[in-house]
């Protein structure tokens, strides 16, 4: 028997949507059509969803249940995220409005999680893999992604397809000092930590490895060029016209991941998305990335064992938001 989920990714700018397939039988979740709708180009929630139904050419009503990952948190009525939404996500009322079925809205993270449960995992176009670590399948594994902000998910599959999903806000922790690094390292380290604390700015990971974090590594190591954007110093990277900004931004990343990896101990993986990510493929082939994960030596023969890999393709929330459902909303 064959059911059909739709699922959301809603950010601060743009709502992917995709019409998921899943066959009862086997299993297999497959992403039959999607689109992407601008926030900016509707007025409302409900103009938002009925744009949404017009690219995929299907109600969210005609659905056998409804997946949205969302940024913000949702009180059961409403997601809210402090300025981050041009109008208020109302969902609770609009289902009831238009008889939707089972819905959900969840942690926008939590989809991409849950995408590490599935088939689209063992696909090479949808995952790099940084190493060949085997991946432990009902072992707990990590969702990391670089963006706007620096978000993150956990969780733990078991064998009757059932998972657990953690909660945390690890981004916003206190940026770790190495307990082994290089003197250069060090040094940049400590003049870093100076420069952040004197612009009266929080010390966390979150303040370098972003889109924002961009804009203050820029500032730290060319004060007397002139002021850009962070998509402006995105290109600056891209194009190699910042060097030590990407050194050091592969190296913060890469004690950011040893990190993760003490605190979690994640057997099923540590598996980075995010637009900052997918525009930077380029600092995971840095040496200083490396550098930065071995920079935290404890249990490193360990924690090389467990599995690294990037999203590539752009369906892991979409599918994810599936398989969620299939689980927590099928009936």
């Amino acid at each position: 028997m064959m059911k059909s989920i739709i699922s959301c990714d809603l950010g601060g700018t743009k709502c992917a949507a995709g019409v998921i397939e899943y066959n009862t039988t086997t299993s297999e979740l497959v992403c039959k059509k999607k689109c992407s709708v601008k926030l900016k180009e509707t007025t409302s929630l409900s103009d938002l969803i009925e744009k949404i139904e017009t690219n995929l050419n299907k109600k969210f009503s005609e659905a056998d249940a409804i997946c949205i990952g969302g940024a913000g948190q949702y009180n059961g009525k409403s997601l809210i995220y402090e300025g981050a939404y041009p109008y208020p996500m109302n969902f609770a009322e609009l289902a009831d409005a238009q008889k939707w079925p089972h819905f959900d809205v969840i942690h926008d993270y939590a989809p991409i999680l849950c995408a590490t449960f599935t088939s689209y995992m063992g696909s090479p176009e949808n995952i790099k893999r940084l190493n060949t670590a085997p991946m432990n399948l009902y072992g707990r594994r990590v969702t990391l992604g670089l963006g706007t902000g620096l978000g993150m998910k956990d969780g733990v599959l078991f064998p009757n397809g059932e998972f657990w999903l953690g909660q945390n806000e690890v981004g916003h922790i206190g940026i770790t000092f190495p307990p082994t690094a290089e003197l250069e390292k060090l040094e940049m380290h400590f003049e870093l930590m100076k420069y952040l604390n004197k612009k009266n700015s929080p010390v966390t990971f979150e303040k370098i490895l972003s889109g924002p974090g961009t804009v203050n590594l820029y500032h730290f190591f060319y004060p007397d060029r002139e002021t850009l954007s962070a998509e402006q110093i995105g290109v600056a990277m891209r194009e190699s016209n910042a060097v030590e900004l990407n050194n050091a931004f592969a190296w913060y990343l890469g004690l950011f991941i040893g990190t993760i990896q003490l605190i979690f101990l994640p057997e099923g993986g540590i598996w980075i998305t995010g637009g900052v990510t997918l525009s930077h493929l380029d600092i995971f082939e840095n040496k200083n990335f490396f550098s930065g994960i071995t920079a935290s030596p404890a249990y490193l023969a360990q924690r090389l064992e467990y599995p690294l890999g990037i999203f590539t393709n752009q369906d892991h929330a979409l599918i994810g938001g599936g398989y969620y459902a299939t689980q927590r909303l099928l009936s």
